[in-house]
């Protein structure tokens, strides 16, 4: 069954990954955190927006302010951006913020709903999933949205592209075989395998970090 990134709050509690913070290379909001702060989505002021907080729960400041809605976080490997999903323009796109909140910038700009961002660990890519195809793809694009390309380009559903710590791999979800496989791929497309190759939904793949 082929899914519509446009619902990514279905997406996320599917896979356990609603309102997450910063586990490195996971599907869920990923990277490295920027002093130890914490990115999440919250709705505790009407709307989903981002916010950051301290690692012991302090200091929480709302990053994004807009009636439209703003989640899954995920932070630059340097820990000076944070990119995240917003439908300020009326469907699903990949923003992309200063850690402070300043300079929003659409890094997709495109009609169909962009979901899912996950920064390379060099901090020159994103992977993202994407319905512009069609059907759920995992496309990368640099950091800048420039240059973006469909990774995966089959017509089973495939989402939520995770970085190994090293950058040369893309584990992901698919469904191409009929049920949720994690499978990998190398950074470029080539090299694609089933993992799991099990009859049960094997879902949300997080790389151990170096």
């Amino acid at each position: 069954m082929h899914r519509d990134v446009s619902n990514v709050w279905w997406l996320a509690t599917v896979l356990g990954l609603a309102l997450a913070g910063c586990g490195s290379n996971s599907t869920a909001p990923s990277g490295r955190p920027a002093a130890g702060q914490i990115a999440f989505a919250s709705n505790r002021d009407g709307n989903e927006e981002i916010y950051l907080m301290d690692a012991d729960g302090s200091g929480v400041t709302r990053l994004t302010n807009n009636p439209a809605r703003d989640f899954w976080p995920g932070w630059s490997s340097d820990g000076t951006r944070i990119a995240f999903y917003s439908e300020r323009d009326g469907n699903g796109e990949i923003y992309v913020v200063n850690a402070d909140g300043s300079n929003p910038l659409n890094l997709t700009n495109n009609p169909a709903s962009d979901a899912t961002p996950a920064w390379s660990p060099d901090g020159s890519k994103i992977a993202f999933t994407t319905t512009r195809d069609g059907n759920g793809e995992v496309y990368v694009m640099n950091a800048d949205g420039s240059n973006p390309r469909n990774l995966t380009n089959n017509p089973g559903w495939d989402g939520f592209g995770a970085w190994s710590p090293d950058g040369t791999k893309i584990a992901f979800n698919s469904e191409r075989d009929g049920n949720g496989e994690i499978y990998v791929m190398n950074a470029d497309g080539s090299g694609l395998r089933n993992l799991t190759n099990n009859p049960a939904a094997d879902l949300a793949p997080a790389w151990r970090p170096r």
